[in-house]
């Protein structure tokens, strides 16, 4: 008979995956929380979302005592919830904020700029609103600071830069970045107008971040006793391709279907592959 899979961790996009459209978190998606944390499994979100959402996210549905980890800004951030430290930051390397803005200047466009603000207070910096950008600057009022050049973001905690608009305009957005030093995933959004293109320095991933955070804990993404990884957008395809199982929500584009496993809910993933009556695994 063959071994049974025998995953130590567990590792959830937030929106649309964890959360519904309507960011609340389904009956049968925290009662799967509950489970994994009986059990002693670790729980990781890995999300796009800043730290300063993220929070609100965590408040608002009192999830504190359910999740151990986050990897945030698609992996650039990865706190410890417990303790609420950091536990790793990538930024921007000098020049390329500025680099990234002149590629897009060429289409008459800029970026939004995210930080990492630990304890809050403004976070996002734009120098003109481009595109759809005003959506995402409207529904974060308060936490904007206007730039009149990027320049004056050197020394601050660039993590990401975003833009807002169609997925015709950001995939010509995306073409003018290549050959840059970014990672670029263009995603539906579930609460900002139409889709969002994130900007993110190289070698930055949700995968890369949870490879970064097993090495922490002494555990593995990849193999059988890895992580079963559960995900709806292009931000998650870095991690689905090398989990060792890889979970597409049902609704997701086919492109990212193609890169799991199997299809599912959170909820769907736990009772399979963490079942709450038995710590051993399902062959």
């Amino acid at each position: 008979m063959p071994s049974c899979p025998s995953f130590s961790w567990f590792i959830t996009d937030v929106d649309g995956t964890l959360l519904d459209h309507d960011n609340n978190l389904l009956d049968a998606n925290r009662a799967a929380l509950e489970t994994l944390k009986a059990q002693g499994v670790p729980i990781v979100l890995a999300t796009g979302r800043r730290w300063t959402t993220l929070k609100r996210v965590l408040d608002r549905l009192e999830l504190w005592d359910l999740v151990d980890y986050a990897i945030i800004n698609n992996g650039a951030v990865i706190k410890d919830l417990k303790t609420r430290t950091l536990l790793h930051h990538e930024g921007f390397d000098p020049g390329s904020i500025a680099a990234a803005a002149t590629a897009l200047d060429t289409l008459g466009w800029d970026p939004l700029a995210l930080a990492y603000v630990p304890d809050g207070g403004p976070d996002v910096y734009h120098r003109r609103l481009s595109l759809r950008n005003g959506d995402f600057t409207a529904k974060n009022d308060g936490y904007c600071t206007l730039l009149t050049d990027y320049a004056e973001l050197e020394g601050r905690a660039v993590v990401e830069l975003i833009l807002l608009g169609s997925e015709a305009e950001l995939s010509r957005a995306q073409n003018a970045l290549a050959g840059l030093p970014f990672e670029t995933a263009l995603i539906k959004n579930t609460y900002y107008a139409d889709y969002m293109l994130e900007i993110t320095p190289r070698g930055v991933s949700k995968f890369a971040g949870a490879r970064r955070l097993g090495e922490r804990l002494g555990l593995s993404v990849e193999g059988a006793s890895g992580a079963v990884a559960i995900g709806d957008s292009a931000n998650d395809l870095p991690l689905l391709r090398e989990a060792g199982r890889a979970v597409a929500i049902a609704e997701a584009p086919q492109f990212v279907r193609d890169a799991a496993h199997e299809t599912g809910s959170v909820a769907d993933a736990v009772r399979r592959w963490f079942p709450a009556d038995s710590f051993a695994h399902p062959v």
